[in-house]
């Protein structure tokens, strides 16, 4: 008598999992994995079923690339849609445009052009506005719904309080160059130490000493024309009855303490017994600054040396050259943010091309104001450590924001007692290793992004520990094989028709790849996370999510587009139910109901599960009869859509160490096969060639023999939908090899659960 192995397996929880742990018997994604498992999902039993259709929402144009869904308001729900060269915000409910945008709001076209240009466009939400980034070469743009039917784009600017321009400035230039303004107000020149303009700043600003000027001109690297928006502080002359050298030097800051004038102290003569001092307070009353003329004849005069009193102080002068000064960050010039968000009700900008480490936040409720102060409701500006990249910054678990850099992943703490405010930011390290410029999404307590090399799937999972309260997690590392090139993420924040939270990734081939998780799992050390390929007729350019809709952006074989919604009832792609079609998929005068898919063949269903087969769609848009048994094509339950194909391939069970019969040496077979079933609509089980082998012999995984358990079995009635039948299911596959491959394929419309997959096997 032949040994045997029975292997039973009912738990499915880490689906499609790498081939290279075939042997490893004890391994738990071995244990409860498949060899094979697309176009599957699991459930929250660990079983597996035939996954959701995805239901036709409207037609779109082939060019367009990526579709969004977004609420403006409660019950005001709207798409927002990119193809090259265009916005367009849709109306979902007819697939109307309501309002469709080829321009900045400066008159230029809007800069993205192909699907890669696409995929990297960052955009956020405050209020009734939509703010845009894309690249550093555009100025962000600013969609806005006037609350009932109109929708404008216009140029994001910067406050403007006088002339005052509420906006970001950092010292970007080099270090150690003196600027000399050759007055304190109306049109001055500008002198830098060492070569530093060209005409490229012409038209941007720098803060002198606080205040800003506006550069008009450009005469040489070192002299540039400007006119003074806030007037300038100038510098002072202070005579001392003693020699200040021996309480001051040159870069000390005084204080006087009768006046509160402030100084940076630029020359120390002995000899004359004076000091200069250029101000670092406004010379007049100005808004914003104090009102303060300079610093009086027999006051202290104290830095960091000490101090003397006065004997006498000069009128206030023109501006010293001091290196007190800083840029502009956002202009022509330098650049704009790539990449924006919204959070405590602040407009953030990030992923700066002339501050790369760069973050902002605005005032509150004043998304344009992003003039830094000291106030809680101020404006921000800080820089990530490392001088790293920052791609994203996301409003995560917890009440934290999280901080997504090239060769970085940090989180800054944000709680009721450190409220996000200016003097709170702080940047803790959570990894080292580098993300992906993906844009992360958060799912129930988790945040999820990808890594630098766009080939894995990442977490942050809050921990509860005091001192490290967040940790990462490699959530894909038994798939390597089902990652490539990841463009997008979609995860929902609510259920749906089913109660299994899954995650959505689009890779850089456009396959889609699903993973089924479970929040309290996550923190598990290995995580149990099952992923499977998705796949289809149609191309997908781009998924994502809102509450518990997955969204997908797809093109089909005539270059049709089409927006889908998955959709548990559905049994086909593309699901449109022929006779009570929704009103974006009205057909024009003339034409059939299938008008947006003329040409191309279909999967007919009616009466919710029964399969009429393929049917052919003229050039006209209506499907070519077939006459068949029990076909009405004027039934209002027709659905048309396109199919796919369920694959599940267990492993065969690897016999058990012990006394010498040979296993695990030689060639074994599958005595049985069988599958336990429930809601079946007829499937087929068969042995898949696995060698060896040769310069004439199939490739690995070619189907051999099979058989099909039908959908209606001898006296069914197949007009009427099939049986679901709840059944064991069984086959005796031919052949022997070292890596038997048995499997079960669904390779027509309807629903299939496989409870438990059993396989006896030869030692």
């Amino acid at each position: 008598m032949i040994a045997k192995i029975l292997g039973a397996q009912r738990d499915f929880s880490y689906g499609e999992v790498d081939v290279s742990l075939k042997r490893a018997d004890d391994h738990p994604a071995r244990k409860a994995g498949l060899r094979q498992m697309s176009n599957a999902r699991i459930l929250n039993s660990g079983a597996i079923q035939v996954r959701s259709g995805r239901r036709a929402i409207y037609p779109i144009s082939s060019s367009t690339k990526r579709i969004e869904r977004f609420a403006m308001k409660p019950g005001k729900e709207f798409d927002i849609a990119f193809t090259p060269g265009n916005v367009t915000i849709v109306d979902p409910s007819t697939g109307a445009s309501v309002g469709a945008f080829t321009n900045q709001g400066n008159g230029a076209a809007l800069p993205w052009v192909t699907d890669a240009d696409i995929d990297s466009i960052v955009y956020a939400f405050l209020n009734f506005s939509i703010y845009i980034c894309f690249g550093n070469s555009m100025r962000p743009q600013v969609v806005t719904w006037d609350g009932v039917s109109t929708w404008s784009i216009a140029d994001y600017n910067e406050l403007l309080v006088g002339n005052q321009k509420r906006t970001l400035f950092y010292r970007i230039s080099p270090q150690g160059i003196t600027m000399f303004p050759s007055g304190r107000v109306g049109a001055i020149t500008l002198t830098a130490s060492q070569a530093l303009f060209t005409a490229a700043w012409v038209g941007t600003r720098i803060r002198f000493v606080g205040r800003q000027v506006l550069i008009t001109g450009y005469t040489s690297p070192t002299v540039v024309s400007a006119t003074v928006q806030e007037s300038l502080p100038g510098r002072q002359a202070l005579t001392f009855g003693t020699d200040p050298a021996t309480a001051y030097s040159v870069g000390d800051e005084v204080i006087g303490i009768t006046s509160g004038a402030k100084g940076l102290i630029v020359n120390v003569d002995s000899g004359a017994g004076t000091i200069t001092v250029q101000l670092l307070s406004a010379p007049v009353a100005s808004v914003p600054g104090p009102t303060v003329t300079g610093f009086l004849a027999n006051e202290a005069v104290v830095g960091p040396g000490g101090g003397y009193t006065t004997s006498d102080a000069d009128a206030v002068n023109n501006p010293a050259p001091v290196t007190v000064w800083d840029d502009e960050v956002m202009n022509d010039f330098r650049g704009y943010p790539a990449s924006c968000f919204v959070d405590q009700f602040r407009l953030g900008f990030c992923n700066f091309s002339s501050v790369t480490g760069g973050i902002s936040w605005s005032a509150i409720n004043a998304p344009t104001d992003q003039y830094t102060g000291p106030n809680p409701s101020d404006a921000m500006f800080e820089l990530a450590p490392r001088k790293v990249q920052v791609y994203y910054v996301i409003a995560g678990p917890e009440g934290s924001e999280f901080v997504v850099c090239d060769r970085a992943l940090y989180y800054i703490p944000i709680s009721v007692t450190n409220p996000l405010k200016p003097g709170s930011v702080s940047f803790q390290l959570l990894s080292s290793d580098g993300c992906a410029q993906v844009q992360p999404r958060v799912s129930q307590e988790a945040l999820l992004y990808i890594n630098a090399g766009q080939n894995s799937v990442m977490a942050v999972l809050a921990t509860g520990a005091y001192t490290r309260p967040f940790n990462t997690k490699n959530l894909t590392e038994l798939h390597a094989h089902l990652f490539n090139g990841i463009l997008a993420i979609a995860a929902p924040s609510a259920d749906g028709t089913f109660n299994e939270r899954y995650v959505y990734i689009l890779n850089g081939d456009k396959s889609i790849t699903v993973g089924k998780y479970d929040a309290d799992t996550l923190q598990d050390k290995t995580p149990v996370i099952g992923w499977g390929p998705w796949s289809g007729a149609g191309i997908v350019t781009w998924v994502s999510a809102y509450a518990a809709d997955v969204s997908f952006t797809s093109t089909y074989g005539n270059g049709t587009g089409v927006c889908e919604v998955l959709d548990d009832t559905f049994y086909l792609d593309c699901g449109l139910p022929v006779n009570a079609a929704p009103a974006p998929f009205a057909p024009p005068v003339g034409k059939g109901p299938l008008w947006f898919m003329a040409g191309l063949t279909v999967s007919l269903m009616d009466q919710g599960t029964r399969s009429m087969g393929t049917y052919q769609v003229d050039a006209n848009g209506y499907i070519v009869p077939q006459f068949k048994k029990g076909e009405d094509l004027t039934r209002l339950d027709l659905v048309a859509g396109q199919q796919w194909t369920m694959n599940v391939e267990p492993f065969c069970p690897d016999a058990p160490p012990g006394n010498d019969v040979g296993q695990r040496n030689l060639r074994r077979r599958v005595a049985r096969f069988s599958a336990h079933v429930v809601h079946s609509t007829g499937f087929v089980m068969g042995r898949l060639f696995s060698g060896p082998t040769t310069p004439t012999s199939p490739p690995l995984g070619t189907l051999m023999n099979a058989r099909r358990f039908p959908a209606w079995n001898f006296g069914d009635d197949p007009t009427q939908p099939p049986p679901q039948r709840e059944t064991a299911e069984r086959i005796r596959p031919l052949g022997r090899s070292y890596d038997p491959r048995v499997v079960v394929i669904k390779d027509t419309p309807g629903p299939l659960l496989i409870a438990e997959l059993d396989i006896e096997a030869t030692i």
